[in-house]
């Protein structure tokens, strides 16, 4: 987070904003002479003001290189100045690594009607994780702003409040966050972190109740439609949440939350051409991004338009080649057309940019499995394992293929170990009786579909599904079924 100094009172009248011109013109200056100083290599004089101008601009720019060179030769030139080493100690915080800023700003001698020195620590506690440290060290630096310059401040001592997970005093500075904030980003910010707390304290009702309220006081205020939206999503109330997000797009059409947003809601409903409808919309208003080509590639994909999916894909990837939404999309397409040598090529791209998603790795066994590549198919399975160890998915899928290669003592142990593991999930006990009954153990069979039944009577459709003739044509099993369904 980017805090800004508050401007001395000498500089600036409420009739006059003449500063604003006249402060672009000095930073436009100064980072033209100072780039001309880098292209020549040859030493020239900044002061210590213009060196502040300077490395903001590149911080703003995120250009973290040539900040650090300011910084790096401002401290050459002024290596007492105060203002210069809290920038220095900011430089660190945004190149991660927050312990250095800490140390610097540790061992300076500070004045205390140092503003920016106050909201610098901050920062470096919650980067550190002391959390009221950092809540301690932001509202200290309230007392040096004017109300109409602490939403930045109030949004940093919410989302501290929230990350120790005190949800009512997070909720009252966001709250105060958006009564004076004017920064759209932030405003939007404050917004989704406020539906969070709100949601994550139980308190559905008063948030609905808040967020009424500010439309009452502001109809067209789009956030709060917005944030009505997101929590009936959240609630499961989706026909709600489409009304509110056609509310957000009735005032503004190019609201780009609000159309992604709404495609969800339709998705989630298997309402999969008004998903495509609202994002052909979107882009109609001129919104095109990488992941909204991802989401009309997705609702294709579900229609298995698989030739239009597999357009819409490379289109978000023609935008962002990093986009790990496209390349697992393109791979269920390949996957579900039968090709899946082509479906692991991309899968594999996909584990590549997100190593830490296990998805990837069951959509790799899965298609080694068709291969009948099962050696392979498993490793990713064991890989798995190491990584997500009660995880009952893997040891389902580690019995049924294991079963499925002739290791029936194998699979049996997987899932007995993945009983322990997971609190006996019913699917691996269904999988077992089903094993079990296979090999015609029969005691065991129906020891375990027992305590199938009475963890979920649910699936025992899914049961009979391993093996429709034998199961239906097994009278003993249908009974215990038919009786436990009625319990």
């Amino acid at each position: 987070m980017r805090f800004e100094k508050r401007r001395k009172e000498s500089v600036y009248t409420d009739n006059d904003n003449s500063w604003e011109e006249e402060d672009d013109d000095m930073t436009g200056e100064a980072v033209s002479r100072f780039e001309d100083m880098l292209e020549s290599q040859r030493p020239v004089y900044f002061d210590a003001e213009e060196f502040e101008l300077i490395i903001d601009y590149y911080m703003q720019q995120n250009n973290l290189k040539l900040s650090r060179q300011a910084v790096d030769l401002a401290l050459t030139q002024h290596p007492d100045d105060i203002n210069l080493k809290i920038k220095n100690a900011r430089q660190f915080l945004v190149e991660n690594d927050p312990k250095k800023a800490f140390e610097l700003l540790d061992q300076m001698e500070i004045n205390y009607d140092e503003p920016d020195y106050f909201l610098t620590l901050g920062s470096c506690y919650a980067a550190l994780g002391k959390h009221q440290k950092a809540i301690d060290t932001y509202t200290t630096a309230l007392s040096y702003f004017e109300e109409d310059e602490k939403s930045e401040l109030y949004h940093a001592i919410g989302f501290e409040y929230q990350s120790l997970g005190f949800f009512n005093k997070a909720i009252e500075f966001y709250k105060k966050s958006l009564d004076v904030t004017t920064e759209d980003a932030l405003y939007n910010n404050t917004y989704s972190d406020l539906v969070n707390c709100f949601l994550s304290a139980g308190q559905t009702k008063e948030a609905i109740a808040y967020f009424n309220q500010r439309i009452d006081n502001d109809p067209h205020e789009v956030e709060s439609w917005s944030a009505l939206g997101d929590i009936y999503r959240r609630m499961d109330r989706l026909e709600e949440a489409i009304e509110m997000y056609e509310y957000v797009l009735a005032i503004d059409p190019t609201h780009q939350w609000a159309n992604m947003h709404l495609a969800n809601s339709y998705y989630d409903l298997n309402r999969f051409q008004e998903a495509i409808d609202s994002l052909h919309e979107a882009m109609a208003h001129g919104l095109e991004t990488s992941m909204l080509h991802a989401s009309l590639g997705d609702c294709h994909y579900r229609l298995e338009n698989y030739i239009d999916a597999q357009q819409e894909y490379n289109k978000a990837l023609s935008i962002n080649e990093y986009l790990t939404e496209a390349w697992s999309g393109l791979g269920y397409v390949y996957s579900d057309t039968g090709d899946s040598r082509t479906a692991i090529r991309y899968f594999e791209k996909a584990y590549a940019l997100e190593p830490f998603n296990d998805d990837h790795l069951y959509n790799l066994a899965a298609e080694y499995r068709k291969l009948n590549e099962n050696e392979k198919a498993l490793s990713y399975l064991f890989e798995i394992e190491k990584r997500e160890p009660n995880d009952p998915d893997l040891y389902f899928f580690l019995g049924d293929l294991l079963a499925d290669m002739d290791r029936g003592d194998e699979a049996i142990c997987y899932l007995n170990l993945g009983l322990q593991r997971t609190e006996n999930d019913p699917t691996l006990l269904y999988l077992l009786a089903y094993l079990h009954l296979e090999r015609n153990e029969r005691n065991l069979a129906l020891h375990y579909l027992e305590d199938a039944l009475a963890a979920n009577p649910d699936y025992y459709k899914e049961f009979i599904e391993y093996n429709p003739e034998m199961i239906t044509n097994d009278l003993e099993v249908m009974e215990l079924i038919k009786n436990k369904i009625k319990e």
